[in-house]
């Protein structure tokens, strides 16, 4: 017995018995941790996801929480190991706005400012809102059934569950690239009592009143109410006259401007014409030289440049090409409604017709403050048709007086076109090669032609027209000028949206004395009455901020 006593040999075997259940224990507990890891990370996808696609349609739209709904329903997403067997191995996730769904959203109006503050019940309940036009974050909450652990309590026998789930928030933000450094003032800022209402630009853009509006944006100067409609947003890099030149003719801006906020820069409104003008084949300034290639990037017209020029009679030659000081647009034309005047101020016939102002103009002190704008959408397009085109190519006639509601409707649908609905028109059609008649006491058509000549004939080497992209749409920032102040000098101010802007015309001085204008249509705007047109020039996405 004695020597049974002190024999140590197969004790590794009764320790192993002995601590075998531990070991097992463990094993069970490191493959629930494991299963519990792979369930929340799934929980996690499914919430980003489903956050993310209804932040996408955070656009402040009075619809906005009813769109992002529906597209969170979209979304289909599976957790897998929550079960240790059956059907519920791999679970569907699908978000439904019904009590007891496995995601929780709730639409918010804020954040707190640091990431580490909790995002506890009374603070979501304090920034909750059911209003779309105040929604600015969604949060998902991604809990289905509980993990039923292989680990199980020796006490009883039975494996406890355990509750798993997931967070995310997340909201929409866009930036501008490659834009010119602009901003326009809104022009529907405040309602008829006065009252600021901020989404009533989109709500008028979406039911068609900007179309065919023409506003007629000032610089500050004494003609207009301080501090007038439009201005310079900063750039990166040089931000000198020139360079902000270079970037309005054609340059990369090397900036992209947040949609949510944009930062002003000083400057005088006049150092930009000469390179909004080389859009429409005029070459001024320091862009005289172009023949010579003096500029790194491409100085090209647009593919329709006609404005309401008269080209220069030398002989029995027609030259198109202006420049070197000469005047782009006719000054006191009978269609450009001159302040203080009115149309045909000088009352005689000069040959040109372009795009004109609407029959009725707003002065500054209605509509918008220091702007010109159209009451309605009612110009003369007929007239601009009539003068420029008395017959198609092939002796057709497009339109006639006698008959110019009907032409007008054959040829845009029965709706009343927009000025950028013309110019488009004229180049889909290729109406802008035919020449208007001009003057009848000069022989054959000596009127304004609408392709490119300055820049396509007369230049060594050629600048042959943009096709890809429009150079007579531009984009702008849209502030609300009057609430938020630009103030002068270098600013950050809010921004309500971005618009594409049709240029109606060269900017030019409409009279002796008047400060040069720059004559738009708004063609779109981002935001949800827009038609979706400006992905070319606004990044939209949706991020995570949780």
């Amino acid at each position: 017995m004695r020597r049974f006593g002190r024999d140590q040999r197969g004790f590794v075997f009764i320790l192993a018995l002995l601590v075998m259940p531990v070991f097992i224990g463990y094993a069970f507990i490191i493959i629930d941790i494991g299963r519990g890891n792979n369930a929340h990370a799934d929980l996690q996808v499914a919430a980003d996801s489903v956050a993310l696609a209804g932040a996408a349609e955070l656009d402040g739209g009075p619809d906005a929480i009813d769109r992002a709904k529906v597209a969170m329903a979209n979304v289909t997403n599976t957790v897998s190991m929550l079960a240790r067997s059956g059907s519920d191995m791999e679970i569907s996730l699908v978000y439904e706005d019904t009590g007891g769904n496995e995601f929780f959203v709730t639409f918010l109006t804020d954040m707190p400012q640091r990431d580490t503050t909790p995002l506890t019940s009374a603070f979501l309940s304090a920034n909750d809102t059911t209003d779309s036009t105040l929604a600015e974050y969604v949060y998902v909450r991604a809990q289905s059934r509980d993990l039923d652990t292989a680990f199980f309590n020796p006490a009883n026998l039975l494996s406890p569950t355990v509750p798993i789930a997931a967070s995310a928030v997340a909201m929409a933000v866009s930036a501008a690239c490659d834009i010119p450094p602009l901003y326009i003032c809104n022009p529907f800022e405040f309602d008829s009592t006065g009252n600021y209402v901020g989404d009533q630009l989109q709500n008028e853009f979406q039911v068609g009143n900007l179309h065919g509006r023409l506003i007629r944006l000032h610089p500050p100067g004494a003609s207009t109410q301080a501090p007038g409609n439009f201005g310079f947003l900063s750039v990166n890099g040089s931000s000198s006259a020139n360079a902000i030149n270079d970037i309005f003719a054609g340059n990369t801006n090397p900036t992209c401007y947040e949609s949510g906020v944009v930062r002003t820069k000083p400057g005088a409104a006049s150092a930009i014409s000469q390179g909004i003008n080389t859009r429409f084949d005029i070459y001024e300034g320091q862009y005289n030289n172009w023949n010579n290639a003096t500029k790194p990037f491409p100085l090209a017209p647009a593919e329709n440049v006609r404005k309401g020029s008269l080209p220069r009679i030398n002989g029995n030659n027609i030259v198109d090409c202006l420049g070197n000081g000469e005047s782009a647009t006719k000054i006191v034309d009978d269609h450009i409604w001159v302040p203080g005047v009115g149309f045909n101020a000088d009352g005689i016939n000069d040959f040109a017709y372009g795009l004109p102002d609407n029959n009725t103009m707003l002065p500054p002190s209605q509509g918008i403050a220091g702007a010109y704008i159209g009451a309605n959408s009612t110009w003369n397009a007929q007239t601009y048709l009539d003068r420029n085109y008395p017959a198609y190519p092939g002796g057709t006639p497009i339109v006639t007086t006698s008959n110019s509601t009907s032409d007008i409707a054959s040829m845009f649908n029965g709706h009343l076109p927009s000025r950028y609905d013309v110019y488009r028109h004229e180049i889909d059609t290729g109406m802008n090669v035919v020449r208007a008649p001009g003057d009848p006491a000069d022989s054959g058509d000596t009127g304004e032609i609408g392709l490119p000549y300055c820049g396509t004939e007369e230049s060594s080497p050629s600048l042959d027209p943009v096709s890809d992209s429009d150079r007579r749409v531009m984009v702008a920032a849209i502030i609300d000028c009057t609430t938020v102040g630009d103030g002068g000098g270098v600013n950050y101010i809010p921004v309500n949206s971005y618009a594409s802007i049709f240029l109606s015309r060269p900017m030019e001085s409409a009279g002796p004395g008047v400060d040069s204008t720059i004559d738009v249509e708004i063609v779109d705007i981002t935001g949800f009455g827009g038609n979706g047109t400006l992905e070319e020039f606004i990044r939209e996405e949706a991020i995570l901020v949780r």
